[in-house]
């Protein structure tokens, strides 16, 4: 389902990741990996942040299923690919 929040799975005891499926359609969810928090947010806030970024990208009508910087980032990398830059 559309928002949903994986984090209870086996994985590194050192390291914090979690999957949201932020697409209602989309069948592959996006894995997000916490490499240092300076932020002391809590679990949950780092999640609903992570998913509500998914919502702000601005070419595009309906939810992203990664998060907006991610897609603003790529785009740059292309065009300064594009400019040889």
């Amino acid at each position: 389902p559309q928002h949903s929040i994986e984090d209870k799975f086996i994985g590194d005891p050192f390291l914090y990741k979690f999957f949201i499926q932020s697409q209602a359609s989309y069948s592959c969810p996006s894995r997000y990996i916490v490499l240092k928090d300076e932020t002391n947010h809590t679990v949950d806030d780092l999640q609903n942040i992570a998913n509500l970024a998914s919502s702000g990208f601005q070419r595009a009508t309906k939810i992203v299923e990664i998060a907006t910087p991610t897609y603003y980032a790529n785009l740059v990398a292309t065009r300064a690919k594009k400019w040889d830059m």
